[in-house]
């Protein structure tokens, strides 16, 4: 019987799909290649974090400058260990083969990209300084926005902000907003409103991403919206998805496996804001 499955490849749909699934995922800032290869559960990583130092004097003639000390700030996360399994009888496969391949890849997408973003946005929320009131629960303005963003004072270029992540539910608020869509005004742009990849559009020159992982507290009942900046939300990746497979010869089905090995961390807790209805 003919293999279903190469597992490099398989591995590389995976990956390749992962990259266009992630919201949370799609603007952190990928440590992999700084950190030593995650190999165990539980184990630290160790992200790099480069605390502010340098301050300016008044220079006076004769007196030495006090030199600034670079001080490393040194913030860890536990690596976690995600799976999904799936078993595929030969029946199946087939009387639909290929569609077999294509279903399961995006099963197993789906789920590890939902994990991995909710503990992305966790990440935000256990760390983060900067919160915002609304008014609604499951509503949010443009000026609720606007005093979000007030948050990071005179460091509001536009190119140094990430992404606005929001949930669904606010998708009709952005619609409804004049700020958002009308392109009579300098700052907005044509196509907004129009999905894309999980973006809706541009707020202020800032993209807009819907999604529904990490941003409802089901708890109180509410949305959470989170203004990133860049390089504020890290994560490191198992560099390639483990894949097993397990034949079930009595029961002429085969089992495959997939794993991962991943950590999150909020590497700047004032380069987020988030905004809700319930401020602790």
């Amino acid at each position: 019987m003919a293999t279903l499955f190469i597992p490099e490849v398989f591995a590389d749909a995976v990956n390749e799909k992962l990259g266009t699934t992630l919201r949370f995922g799609s603007v952190a800032f990928d440590a992999t290649s700084l950190v030593p290869e995650i190999l165990s559960a539980g184990d630290k990583v160790h992200f790099p974090k480069l605390k502010r130092t340098a301050t300016v004097g008044t220079v006076t003639k004769g007196t030495a400058l006090t030199p600034a000390i670079i001080d490393m700030a040194d913030d860890s996360a536990e690596i976690k260990y995600i799976g999904s399994a799936f078993r595929v009888y030969d029946s199946e496969k087939a009387q639909i083969k290929g569609a077999v391949t294509d279903n399961v890849i995006k099963q197993v997408v789906d789920v590890m990209a939902k994990q991995i973003d909710t503990d992305l946005a966790a990440a935000i929320d256990t760390d983060v300084v900067f919160k915002s009131a609304a008014a609604g629960a499951t509503a949010i303005t443009s000026a609720e926005l606007q005093k979000g963003i007030d948050n990071f004072g005179d460091e509001i270029d536009v190119d140094t902000f990430a992404a606005i992540i929001i949930n669904s539910r606010l998708r009709s608020s952005f619609v409804g907003m004049t700020e958002f869509v009308n392109t009579a005004l300098t700052y907005q742009t044509n196509g907004n409103g129009i999905a894309q990849n999980g973006v809706i559009g541009y707020y202020f020159g800032i993209p807009v991403v819907v999604t529904n992982n990490g941003t409802w507290d089901s708890t109180a009942s509410e949305c959470k919206t989170y203004i990133i900046k860049k390089n504020a939300l890290g994560y490191v990746f198992q560099k390639e998805i483990m894949l097993e497979e397990e034949r079930e010869a009595k029961l002429l089905a085969t089992d495959f496996v997939a794993s991962s090995l991943y950590t999150t961390k909020l590497l700047d807790d004032t380069g987020i804001v988030v905004v809700r209805k319930t401020v602790a």
